[in-house]
């Protein structure tokens, strides 16, 4: 992985586009330690930045910015193509030679010959912008899932962007202001949905969309394009003719994806937990890879929030060069500063991602696989069953759906749970609201409460008419949850310690044939994912999937009653700065002690959001 960044102006003699962009390259070398180069075009009107992450030959004939041989197109990117191979024979047989064997090159030849087109062919997780010195154009693209996170920052004459929104902020052209509408949006569900950031004027471009930027006269011309295979405005139906053959179809596209997740020139392991996904994808790499895997896996001494003793199943089954790493509560305490400072934005989750990218960074590994997107695309979360019953409940008339809500939510006595159970209740009973209220953090109501003024701004994904309700549900998923919390997190903590983190589930292949199987296929009332243990479930020991599901979380509410509890309480407690935020810090008291009172009533979570935006905020020099 690597850092990029750039400034475009129209009047060139107005800004200094190397002046604004060496402090961004210089805020993102974390991200990219292996190298660094910048580009600035004649006479001045571009710069462009990077940093580089070594993966794919290591030579510096992988340097960036990289150019074609006649000058006119100059890339920076970020990501891996996992087709670059296959894309590269092609360009070849067409008279193509190249002088490195990156997928950089293979992605700028391919734009100097199909334009923007080329985007739709690009199989990976990747941002990158291309500057057309004759045409004086820029293009930034973004991958269909939004592994990789851009941002910008537009203004009539300039724009900026930068792989972490806390690189445009050092560049000097960014007010440091908060967004009311982004900060919203944090309250809303714990990290900012795209395409807000939590700062103001500065914006995520969304996954599967490309930024043209022209010249306008004496003004820049924005226009965002989506991108013609954007996955998940609806896939395609695949030909098979029932589901034993879409199950065994499935296994050897799982095997094809795996594979090309782990071409790498350096080395490679694995996060494991001892859950189904990750197991599913330590037992393909133990027959896809020609060496032993390594994994890793975080454990704890309470042994309610370990899955210690199902990682090491897996790693005896499958052989696996396995370490863990004990994380108790003191080591969280010393580790949290550090982990907050590697947040690029305010977010409820990502600690936890942040300590094993540390530990399996310093076990010398470069690149390590993660199971994210199994539960998205195999209907793993409470939220897919949610809407299963939500649908049988639609039948009832609202207004008496609406009547039991009221006299529900007022014997509720306060218990988050059980007010989220009677708005489902009382909501439109759509896959969206199923979605929206279980991932809820706060409640409109609260957040107007928590910020005294504001109204609140949330649009649905659109599903484009998606009847199939599983997959209605998974396509929320993946575009709120996976790509605004989980996707973000895991750039910004494995980033921090310059690891790269692949996701083979979220091959664009991968998704689509399983979003085009039938819902009813991924849930059956007995087992969990039963479509991905059908096609996996033979290389599985039964102990790994025959259990509740735990998930990989932390032992917060404990450790925000013992060691964490005076960090916490001085921090929310501290009402100048909460006043800075905009925030009552009455309703935030009333939040922090209901928590100590009972955490089962009021989740940690919200408590521990609250936290992290108030000292991120603090950090980085942000208020209203």
């Amino acid at each position: 992985m690597c850092g990029i960044a750039g400034f475009i102006v129209a009047e060139p003699g107005r800004s200094d586009a190397r002046s604004v962009v060496e402090p961004m390259q210089i805020r993102l070398t974390h991200r990219g330690p292996d190298d660094r180069g910048l580009f600035t075009s004649n006479p001045g009107r571009c710069a462009l930045a990077h940093t580089r992450l070594s993966i794919l030959d290591l030579s510096p004939a992988g340097h960036q910015p990289m150019s074609t041989p006649d000058g006119r197109y100059w890339i920076v990117f970020n990501g891996e193509i996992y087709n670059y191979r296959e894309l590269r024979q092609e360009l070849e047989r067409t008279g193509e030679t190249f002088a490195s064997q990156t997928d950089t090159e293979v992605i700028l030849r391919l734009y100097a010959r199909d334009g923007a087109g080329c985007i739709d062919r690009l199989r990976g997780m990747f941002v990158f912008s291309i500057w057309d010195n004759q045409r004086q154009q820029l293009v930034l693209a973004r991958d269909p899932f939004g592994m990789k996170p851009i941002y910008y920052h537009a203004a009539k004459n300039t724009l900026a962007f930068a792989s972490e929104v806390r690189a445009l902020l050092a560049s000097g052209v960014v007010p440091r202001r908060l967004s009311l509408d982004g900060l919203v949006s944090y309250l809303q569900f714990g990290s900012v949905q795209d395409p807000l950031t939590i700062v103001d004027g500065v914006h995520s471009l969304l996954p599967g969309h490309y930024l043209l930027v022209d010249r306008n006269e004496d003004a820049l011309q924005v226009e965002e394009v989506a991108c013609g295979n954007h996955l998940l405005a609806g896939a395609p139906v695949p030909q098979i003719a029932d589901r034993r053959e879409a199950v065994a179809a499935l296994r050897k596209i799982l095997e094809e994806s795996l594979r090309l997740h782990l071409v790498s020139d350096v080395p490679l392991g694995a996060f494991l937990s001892g859950g189904i996904d990750s197991s599913a994808l330590v037992a393909l790499m133990s027959r896809v890879a020609g060496e032993k895997p390594k994994t890793f896996s975080v454990v704890f001494t309470e042994t309610g929030f370990s899955e210690a003793s199902h990682a090491r199943l897996v790693a005896k089954t499958f052989g696996t060069e396995h370490r863990e790493i004990l994380l108790s509560e003191e080591s969280l305490i010393g580790l949290l500063p550090s982990a907050l400072e590697a947040m690029d934005q305010p977010t409820m989750d990502g600690v936890n991602t942040y300590v094993i990218s540390k530990a399996v960074k310093e076990a010398g590994i470069t690149v390590a696989l993660s199971g994210l997107g199994g539960d998205e695309l195999f209907a793993g979360y409470p939220s897919f069953r949610r809407a299963g019953q939500l649908r049988r409940i639609a039948i009832l008339p609202q207004q008496l759906r609406r009547a039991a809500s009221v006299l529900g939510r007022a014997l509720s006595n306060g218990w988050v749970r059980h007010r989220k159970f009677w708005d489902l209740v009382e909501s439109d009973c759509s896959p969206y609201a199923v979605y929206a209220i279980s991932r809820e953090l706060f409640a409109p109501a609260e957040i107007r409460a928590l910020l005294r003024q504001t109204s609140l701004r949330s649009a649905p994904y659109s599903c484009n008419g998606m009847t199939d309700i599983i997959n209605s549900v998974s396509t929320h998923e993946l575009k709120g949850y996976m790509a605004n919390t989980l996707l973000r997190d895991t750039d910004q903590m494995s980033m921090a310690h310059a690891l790269e983190v692949r996701v083979p589930f979220l091959d664009p292949r991968v998704a689509q044939y399983v979003l085009g199987l039938p819902g009813e296929w991924k849930v059956d009332g007995r087992r969990p994912k039963p479509l991905l243990l059908d096609a996996l479930g033979d290389l599985l020991p039964e102990e790994v999937w025959r259990r509740p599901k735990m998930g990989f979380t932390l032992p917060f509410e404990r450790w925000m009653r013992s060691g964490l509890e005076a960090e916490l309480e001085g921090v929310l407690l501290g009402k100048g700065d909460l006043t800075r935020l905009g925030m009552n810090s009455d309703y935030v008291k009333v939040v922090w002690d209901s928590f100590k009172r009972n955490a089962r009533q009021e989740p940690w979570s919200r408590t521990w959001a609250l936290y992290v935006l108030n000292r991120w905020c603090s950090s980085n020099s942000l208020g209203l």
